[in-house]
């Protein structure tokens, strides 16, 4: 049947769009899930709310903007649908109005990786409901945001800038218009932002600015320099006094606070020489004049360009925290620290409650949590999907499972569907090989050994099975804190690890050399010269003026990517990140530089190889690092001999990671960018937007897997798109109603949100990741349907016979009562594009109103098979096969099926019929009482040739009450009436048909004995209900009618 599904795929040779479209609202029923993991990314900044003490919000890396309503135990994202881009730098609750809320854009814990720029200002006026954007749109990373604590009118931004490149759009920004208008209020350069800034909250007036000389280039961070520097503001920020006494004159990164206890004691953090031991905390006692150290030690200044925060405790003068690697506590001044919060790591800031310096927000590499009591106790951070992923891997086992490093933490395996569960949680994800900048290679049929690394070129191989590993780095050397020019093999931050499909037990690592093992690490070889440009002026000191930074994110002149040809055995791809592209055809024998002419030095972030031709392949390449976010993919058909730019329809500021061809249409293109995926169906000639429910998230790997669009984001963890099949098959033409094939539906347990038929669902939740539908997802376009038009959706099994039906209109007579089925699901008849979901069940049987059965009504689910799905509209009908496809993990045999669905359909048939009967007569009783009551109680019926009639009915109406009692329980009418009264026989005959059905089919000789039983009881119970119907009721009408007074019916 698979083959059968595939063969069926390969007659669509391309798919028709049209790139006018947009293919957002074209394609709105198709939706992305969210699967998680629920283990938070990096938060740079988190707050709380005065008068709220449930009420916080976080802003995350690459995730947007998050709010909890009970303390941390649920996290929510607020921002979706309106901020344009996703790393939150600075949040401010306005003290005087909890209302509003300003977030500042763009991350300020400014890494070479995994970093994200930003978009200015917004600001909400409803705690969050809605947003309204406020400019600064050029400041691309937003450090802090202070707001008067009597006035939210009156606004200051801090604005590190650009960190790519010089920029004027830096510096203080003041609004006295809530946003409205904005003045900059001080400057230094076009290199020197402002990393924070501090209000004093007695006198807002008085402002504290810790101004920071600082920048990247795609090999080196610059952290320090003239421009770097504390001052001083007494008249609004109107003006400033750069503060010097006692300060070191050498100064980078710096954060400085007044303490709200004490507004002479001013707290300074301070990066500066290490060699002179001139860096560390300093204080002043007389509000910035005059400073001394009083605390050098390197815990508090260690990798300053990615920490050197300070909070003092609102309410003690002498307590403050500093974040670090570890986060700290002094409660003397800081002249002594202990560690703090145990969260996670790497710490980025600290909101503390004005008034009760037990309640915190903490944020960090992890995410974010709340205290209540002083740090003792944290909410937890494994309850938010915002992991920020490099590349993906998948395997081929049921279900398969999806492998990438997670950036701050382990890498990952996590399943893409949590079969028997309702959602995607910790148990169906575990930490794999390697460590946060993985990439991880193994065989997809025997997922035993995974290699993963992390950075400096450490790699393992980790036997899943006994859940150990082995090292296997190709030079065991301790790398870190050594200029990239002195490192013998230099790797990227996420260097390339593959499998090879053509070579047993082969796997290549890339360095600046392309390495390989065919004995899982045992020994490695170099099977190429160096693939990039070598320049050693950029590969010296990866950290200056003061703080190195040499942990392996600044190496430069590195490989990046590196793929193997699906079709053709030794023709391997190189890129690097420094933008060069070799090509071998013989294994590494010998190479070519085929980069693309006139490409400038850039990232060659991904390559495709086209699944249809061998010689076609696809780059993906971005110039971020350079501050340039235009696109820059690139094809060619000739081995790279030749290149075209295919870039038409990306945002110009959409800089492009990862491009991706399916694997079944050819020239069905997925690019990944910083701002969300976009499609081509013409091989990259024009893109159009592919976000539907996807948030504005940036994508950092695209995987095509099982007829899924895998995405790997940068904030929001993995997405998954399950009807790739749809839209291979998709042609926005809404003048003719169209069904289009589903995807073949495997037999699974598990349930899922998008088992229902709702529209509004935003593809993720709050708790766990969410499962593909389980049952056929179908999707069928339609023009504008007069409203008298029915339309209906028919499915009948390989034999003809219809097993289920659904149409647009409601049943009109369902009536939910305690235990009843569920009502029938109707199908959408909105123009255009419409999704249904066939639970896989056959028809529900017939249901007895007002009366609880301890059992389902559904319908057993379909076997496997081909399944014949008409839509009909009117006149025209359109049809189309669907296939259920056998669990390779069942043992059921296809005689079994066969069996098994035959037995069940005689039940669930007899079960209507049965039902059926006992409502048709218990509606005759119910008639035949009225009337008696009738005859008594009218003296116009007190004369004797009504006797006999009165005489008969009440006796008939004994006999239905006889028969209705032996079939129905009618005293059992909620949950627990089944414990009370005994059941009768329908009750205990959907019991045993409730039994027999299976996940796994199998029917039990005692099922089929007690079905003969059953069999032979209903027969007779049959041959008295017919008796009655046909006989005893068609004798009172006669009666009736001869004394004209109708019929019962």
């Amino acid at each position: 049947m698979i083959k059968q599904f595939i063969a069926l795929l390969s007659l669509v040779v391309s798919v028709q769009l049209i790139h006018a479209q947009d293919l957002n609202k074209e394609l709105a029923p198709v939706k992305w899930r969210s699967i998680g993991p629920f283990r938070g990314g990096r938060s740079n900044i988190a707050t709380g709310v005065l008068g709220n003490s449930a009420t916080y919000y976080m802003g995350t890396t690459g995730g947007g903007l998050w709010k909890t309503d009970n303390s941390g135990i649920s996290w929510n994202n607020i921002s979706d649908g309106y901020f344009k881009t996703g790393s939150v730098g600075a949040i401010a609750v306005a003290e005087s109005d909890a209302n509003i809320v300003y977030v500042g854009m763009g991350e300020h814990a400014i890494r070479g990786v995994m970093t994200h720029h930003g978009d200015g200002v917004y600001k909400s006026t409803d705690a969050g409901k809605t947003w309204k954007k406020m400019g600064l749109d050029a400041t691309q990373h937003i450090s802090r945001i202070v707001v008067d604590p009597k006035n939210p009118n009156i606004v200051f931004v801090a604005a590190q800038g650009a960190l790519y490149s010089k920029s004027t759009e830096r510096g203080i920004y003041k609004s006295l218009d809530g946003g409205v208008n904005w003045k900059k209020v001080l400057y230094v350069d076009e290199k020197t932002g402002c990393a924070e800034i501090s209000m004093d909250m007695q006198n807002p007036s008085i402002l504290y600015a810790a101004m920071w000389e600082h920048g990247r280039l795609p090999w080196q961070v610059i952290s320090g320099g003239p421009g770097s520097g504390l001052y001083k503001s007494t008249d609004g920020g109107n003006n400033w006094e750069k503060l010097e006494n006692g300060l070191p004159k050498e100064m980078g990164k710096m954060s400085i606070a007044v303490s709200r206890a004490n507004a002479e004691k001013v707290y300074a953090l301070i990066e500066s020489d290490f060699n002179k031991d001139a860096g560390g905390l300093y204080v002043s006692d007389d509000a910035g004049a005059s400073w001394s150290q009083v605390n050098k030690s390197h815990r508090l200044i260690q990798r300053a360009w990615y920490y050197i925060e300070l909070f003092p405790d609102p309410t003690d003068e002498n307590t403050l925290y500093v974040m670090s690697a570890p986060s700290l506590k002094s409660i003397d001044g800081g002249k002594t620290f202990v560690d703090f919060a145990q969260t996670h790591g790497d710490y980025h800031n600290l909101w503390i409650h004005p008034s009760n310096g037990k309640n915190m927000i903490i944020a960090d590499d992890g995410g974010a949590a709340v205290t209540h009591d002083g740090g003792n106790s944290w909410s937890s951070q494994n309850n938010m999907p915002t992991a920020q992923f490099y590349r993906i891997n998948v395997d081929n086992e049921t279900p398969y499972n999806i492998y990438a490093g997670q950036q701050d933490n382990t890498s990952v395996k996590i399943a893409s569907r949590a079969i028997g569960a309702g959602g995607i949680d910790e148990r169906n994800w575990s930490a794999s090989a390697g460590g946060e900048s993985a990439f991880l290679a193994f065989d997809p049929n025997n997922p035993r050994y995974v290699l993963g690394g992390s950075y400096q070129g450490t790699i393992e191989v980790l036997d899943t099975k006994t859940k150990a590993s082995t090292n296997i780095m190709a030079a065991p050397i301790q790398y870190l804190g050594r200029d990239a020019k002195d490192i013998k093999y230099r790797y990227n931050w996420n260097a390339p690890i593959i499998w090879s499909k053509h070579e047993p037990n082969t796997f290549y690592h890339g360095s600046q050399y392309l390495l390989k093992t065919s004995d899982m690490g045992k020994t490695w070889k170099e099977v190429s010269p160096d693939l990039t440009r070598n320049e050693k002026s950029k590969q010296g000191k990866p950290g200056i003026p003061f703080t190195n930074e040499a942990v392996g994110a600044e190496n430069y002149g590195t490989l990046a990517y590196v793929i193997e040809s699906v079709h053709e055995k030794g023709v391997i791809y190189t890129g690097s990140d420094d933008g060069y592209v070799y090509l071998t055809k013989d294994g590494g024998t010998t190479w070519k530089n085929i980069t693309p002419a006139g490409l400038a030095e850039c990232l060659i972030n991904a390559i495709e190889v086209s699944p249809h031709d061998k010689a076609t392949v696809y780059i993906a390449t971005t110039r971020y690092k350079f501050n340039d976010h235009n696109p820059g993919l690139y094809k060619s058909t000739d081995y790279g001999t030749t290149w075209t730019k295919i870039n038409t329809g990306i945002a110009a500021n959409a800089f492009t990671r990862v491009v991706r061809e399916d694997n079944l249409v050819k020239d069905l293109l997925f690019a990944g960018t910083e701002l969300g995926v976009y499609m081509s169906n013409n091989g990259g000639k024009n893109w159009s937007p592919f976000q539907l429910n996807l948030p504005i998230t940036p994508i950092t790997d695209l995987r095509i897997h099982q007829n899924n669009l895998i995405a790997a984001t940068s904030g929001r963890s993995f997405w998954i798109l399950d009807d790739l099949n749809m839209i291979r098959q998709f042609k926005a033409d809404s003048s003719i109603a169209k069904i289009y094939t589903p995807s073949a539906t495997m037999l699974l347990t598990g349930y899922s949100e998008l088992d229902n038929n709702d529209d509004s669902f935003t593809g993720a939740k709050s708790n766990a990741g969410v499962n593909p539908a389980t049952g056929m997802v179908m999707y069928y376009q339609l023009p504008k349907l007069a409203d008298s038009v029915e339309l209906k959706l028919e499915i009948r099994n390989e034999a003809g016979q219809l097993i289920r039906s659904f149409s647009s209109k409601p049943d009109e007579n369902y009536k939910r009562y305690d235990g009843a089925p569920r009502k029938e699901p109707t199908l959408s008849n909105s123009k255009g594009l419409n999704r249904f979901v066939w639970n896989l069940r056959h028809k529900t049987v017939t249901a007895i109103p007002n009366v609880y059965i301890e059992s389902s009504f559904n319908g057993h689910k379909a076997i496997p098979g081909n399944y014949n799905i008409r839509l009909i509209a009117g006149a025209n009908t359109m049809s189309t096969t669907g296939i259920v496809l056998a669990n390779p993990d069942y043992t059921t045999t296809t005689s079994e099926y066969r069996l098994y669905d035959s037995v069940m359909l005689l039940m669930e048939n007899a079960v209507s019929e049965m039902h059926q009967m006992v409502n048709q007569l218990k509606d005759n009783s119910n008639q035949l009482e009225a009337l008696v009551k009738k005859l008594k109680s009218d003296p116009s019926y007190n004369s004797a040739k009504y006797a006999s009639l009165t005489q008969n009915a009440t006796a008939l109406i004994a006999k239905l009450k006889t028969w209705d009692e032996s079939m129905i329980q009618r005293k059992s009418t909620s949950y627990d009436d089944v414990e009370n009264f005994p059941n009768k026989f329908t009750a205990n005959y959907m019991f045993l048909m409730n039994q027999t059905e299976s996940d796994i089919p199998q029917v039990n000789q005692p099922s089929l004995d007690l079905l003969k039983a059953y069999t032979t009881e209903w027969e007779k119970l049959k041959t008295t209900g017919l008796q009655l119907k046909n006989q005893a009721i068609p004798a009172l009408n006669k009666q009736l009618w001869e004394l004209g007074m109708g019929a019962i019916w």
